[in-house]
C-alpha cells in the first residue's frame, strides 16, 4: 500500500507533518494504541511526525518567544478514556532557523528528533515540561543556522 499521496502529488504524512490538515479532504485523528499502559502523558507525544505535544509545552515555545515553528489543533483519542485534551501538533522547524528544529533540517523535512537550544531546553524544563529524552548535540555538519 502507499504511497499515500493527495490528487496534486502531495504526500499525505507531509501535509499532516506540516500541520495542513484542513487541506486534507478527509477528517484527522489521533488515537492511543489499545496496547499502550502507560498512565501518564509526557508533554511531547509521538515523535512524530508529525508530533503532538502538551498545551503546556506550546505555550512554553510561545513565552520563550522561538520563532519558526507552529501548532495546530488535533483529535486525540483513547481507546480505555475516549477524547483526550490538552494536546496540539507541533511543527519544528526545518530550515535550521529556530531554536526548534529538525534533526533533518538539511534535508528540509521534518523528525522524530529535534536540535533544541541550551536557551529554550533550559526555558521548557523551569516551565515543568518533562518526560522528554535530551543527548548532547555535537554533529556539528548538522547544526542549525542560529
Amino acid at each position: 500500500m502507499g504511497p499515500y499521496t493527495l490528487d496534486d502529488g502531495r504526500d499525505i504524512y507531509d501535509v499532516v507533518a506540516d500541520g495542513n490538515l484542513e487541506e486534507l479532504p478527509f477528517d484527522v485523528w489521533f488515537e492511543r494504541e489499545t496496547i499502550s499502559r502507560g498512565k501518564r502523558r509526557g508533554d511531547i507525544l509521538w515523535g512524530g511526525p508529525p508530533t503532538l505535544v502538551s498545551q503546556r509545552f506550546a505555550d512554553a515555545v510561545a513565552e520563550l518567544g522561538v520563532a519558526g515553528c507552529s501548532t495546530f489543533e488535533v483529535n486525540l483519542f483513547s481507546a480505555n478514556e475516549g477524547r483526550v485534551t490538552g494536546y496540539v501538533g507541533f511543527v519544528e522547524n526545518t530550515e535550521g532557523t529556530s531554536e526548534i528544529t529538525s534533526y533533518a533540517w538539511r534535508e528540509s523535512a521534518h523528525s522524530f528528533a529535534w536540535i533544541v537550544s541550551e536557551r529554550v531546553l533550559e526555558g521548557l524544563k523551569e516551565r515543568g515540561v518533562d518526560m522528554f529524552h535530551v543527548e548532547p548535540f555535537t554533529e556539528k555538519r548538522r547544526f542549525p543556522k542560529i
